[in-house]
């Protein structure tokens, strides 16, 4: 079989399990596991060897954590490479290097080598689509003379397929009440399957906490052998101002001292994902001057994230999407924003706690109208919202995004915000959408090409 263009190569990638979309898999290790990517890493002769690797594992701000990380490395002249999901636009948003996407040509090259390499697996044992993903990455990282590797885990840590990594440095962001359904109920068990990731004599840091979770952390570190931090009690940090643009702050980086720092990211949740990313760095010796961190983080993208957008209208995209996200999206959107009226668009999937997330939008939306993300995976919009209705008793049913988006824009005026949340499956459609055209970007924001 010959993969000619990139259509075919995300059909044949697309043909296999993807536990992104279907949720029906039981959490076992007969599904999940690591060890079919570890065998597709084998059959290339294991290009992770040698390699350095930063593996971030977390509830919230794992994708931040990362880009931030991919920042100031680059500042230091290294080579790096980033392996992150979902996407927003387009796949290629996974794999970069140096801040630049894989090119469709590139793919299409992957997939015809993967393609023998996946029909070798006994038909019952294929990897998954995200397995594929992560070898592939790894070996074009590889062919590309990547020098750190950073990994972010797509759920949990412990079965995930990023976990064949013996990294330099372990990451764990804040844990928080997500998949439940697979990852258990109680927050020490989601704390101890991200704790999967901490390996045998090699340092892990662990971020701010809401819940309390480090002793899990600290005990698997224990273990093992490894050197566990705790940035919520080794740093500090004091916020000077936030507004729209980012976030001015102070910070002691466990004695490292520093003043004034700008961060292109609104909300004090991106500083302390920017303080954990700095610590992390620390530990591993390779902080850069002051100087350059301010030039870096002035620098850092992430789309979809507090995103703000101008257009006809001025839309804000956070794809908050469980209890503990939107209420920190509440809270910046409380202290960085300013307009008349705020219409929400929420589109939510199902098994998230809905009741959690629209009780937290509400209390700052002026109108709320419930939308339909567009995903493969299981919805209930109707329960959604009815559940909206008894929080807040004129919400609005548009099932359609477009629809919903385009109500939202009929009932505001250019002084309003319109916020899309609730999901990547509705903040990455809707971006689509409002960017299609040419739209004239606000102060402090970037065109959506541009990379970190």
């Amino acid at each position: 079989m010959k993969i000619g263009n990139i259509g075919q190569a995300l059909d044949y990638l697309y043909s296999f399990i993807n536990y992104e979309t279907d949720s029906s898999y039981s959490y076992e290790s007969i599904h999940y596991n690591v060890d079919r990517t570890i065998r597709l890493l084998d059959l290339l002769d294991n290009p992770q060897n040698g390699l350095k690797i930063i593996h971030v594992a977390g509830t919230k701000g794992k994708g931040s954590v990362c880009q931030i990380l991919n920042t100031l490395l680059g500042s230091l002249d290294y080579i790096t490479g980033v392996f992150t999901s979902p996407h927003i636009d387009r796949i290629n948003e996974r794999i970069t290097v140096n801040g630049q996407q894989i090119k469709d040509e590139e793919l299409i090259g992957l997939m015809n080598l993967f393609h023998p390499l996946i029909e070798s697996f006994p038909v019952d044992s294929k990897p998954t689509t995200f397995e594929i993903l992560t070898a592939m990455a790894v070996h074009y990282f590889k062919m590309k003379g990547v020098e750190f590797i950073i990994l972010e885990t797509g759920m949990g840590g412990r079965f995930d397929s990023t976990n064949f990594s013996d990294p330099v440095l372990s990451v764990i962001t804040s844990i928080s009440y997500d998949h439940v359904d697979k990852l258990g109920e109680h927050i020490h068990q989601i704390a101890a399957e991200k704790a999967g990731i901490i390996k045998k004599s090699k340092p892990v840091v662990v971020g701010y906490q809401v819940y309390d979770v480090f002793d899990i952390f600290k005990k698997k570190s224990v273990e093992g052998g490894s050197a566990c931090y705790s940035t919520g009690e080794l740093c500090s940090y004091d916020i000077l101002s936030a507004t729209e643009k980012g976030t001015i702050f102070h910070a002691n980086i466990n004695g490292l001292v520093l003043k004034n720092v700008f961060i292109s990211l609104p909300g004090e949740h991106q500083v302390e994902n920017a303080v954990l990313a700095l610590h992390g760095l620390k530990i591993l010796g390779l902080l850069p001057m002051g100087r350059t961190i301010r030039k870096a983080l002035k620098n850092v993208h992430m789309p979809a994230r507090l995103e703000l957008i101008a257009k006809n209208r001025r839309y804000l995209l956070d794809s908050a999407h469980n209890e503990d996200s939107s209420r920190v999206l509440v809270r910046a959107v409380k202290k960085a924003y300013h307009y008349n009226k705020l219409v929400t668009v929420a589109g939510i999937v199902k098994g998230k706690d809905i009741n959690g997330i629209l009780k937290n939008l509400a209390t700052i939306s002026d109108s709320l109208i419930i939308t339909e993300p567009v995903t493969h995976k299981d919805l209930d919009t109707e329960h959604v919202y009815k559940k909206a209705r008894e929080l807040y008793p004129s919400a609005v049913l548009k099932k359609s995004l477009k629809d919903a988006v385009a109500y939202a824009v009929e009932i505001s005026c250019g002084d309003d915000l319109i916020l899309i949340t609730g999901s990547f499956y509705t903040t990455s459609p809707a971006r689509s959408w409002i960017t299609a055209e040419t739209a004239s970007r606000l102060p402090g924001t970037r065109d959506k090409n541009s990379s970190p």
